[in-house]
């Protein structure tokens, strides 16, 4: 058409074709198409086609976001049993001054002690004093404070933490074994048993998943359910303290 409207002597337009009506009625309506093409805003244009990136990338913003905020109420929530921690030894610790006596001291002087009272005994005791082994005994049984670590953000790190141990520490599994529950009391005891069950309940799911692949399982079987469900944590952008939660509604 647009030929024609160039070359309108063109002996190929004289065909009869061009001048029957269904070519006229053709002929009209692409130049009504073609003009519509050319008064279309081309920016209109390039925004519906750029609004799907901007979704995915608005989508994607988003989750980011949403990840940032449950690691930073698991960082507050840690944060809090530290310091209620820290403000129990300290109440201890001003229990324990209030409760004694003391005697202020000027500086440059020496504290005064009373002079021992002299019977003309010997200092020494004449025979040996019994050692209370009993009581040394018991002091060694005591099973020691233990504080699972607040900074593990990932699978892998925490089947570490429960069967090998942390930085030098004894292994989750370890401490249950010799100390059972003990090692979660004192002050924070609360707080301790209630984290060491949500870790638990991820640590028997990747035993669970193990069995299912090696009846019974051994710690290759482990170390794959271990990286499997790592890499579906990454790919869904899940805190651990996320994966927990989803775990425990299943």
């Amino acid at each position: 058409m647009l030929w024609r409207a160039e070359f309108p002597g063109h002996p190929i337009f004289q065909d009869p074709l061009f001048q029957t009506p269904e070519y006229k009625t053709f002929e009209i309506r692409v130049k009504g198409a073609l003009d519509t093409a050319v008064e279309e805003d081309p920016h209109a244009i390039a925004i519906q086609k750029a609004m799907p990136a901007v979704c995915n990338r608005l989508r994607t913003m988003t989750g980011v976001i949403q990840n940032g905020h449950a690691t930073h109420a698991e960082a507050l929530s840690s944060f809090e049993d530290l310091f209620l921690t820290r403000f129990d030894q300290f109440s201890h610790a001003i229990a324990g001054l209030m409760g004694g006596s003391f005697q202020f001291v000027p500086h440059g002087q020496q504290l005064a002690l009373p002079p021992p009272a002299f019977t003309g005994a010997s200092y020494l005791p004449s025979r040996p004093v019994p050692l209370p082994i009993a009581g040394l005994a018991q002091a060694e049984q005591l099973p020691p404070q233990h504080r699972m670590s607040r900074t593990v953000q990932t699978i892998p790190e925490l089947w570490q933490e429960w069967t090998l141990g942390l930085g030098g520490q004894p292994s989750i599994e370890k401490l249950d074994e010799l100390y059972g529950s003990g090692w979660r009391s004192g002050p924070s005891g609360a707080a301790e048993r209630q984290f060491y069950s949500r870790r638990k309940s991820l640590i028997t799911e990747i035993r669970r998943l193990a069995a299912a692949l090696k009846d019974p399982p051994d710690q290759e079987a482990c170390h794959a359910v271990v990286l499997q469900l790592e890499d579906q944590r990454r790919r869904a952008r899940a805190s651990l303290s996320k994966v927990i939660d989803t775990l425990k509604k299943a």
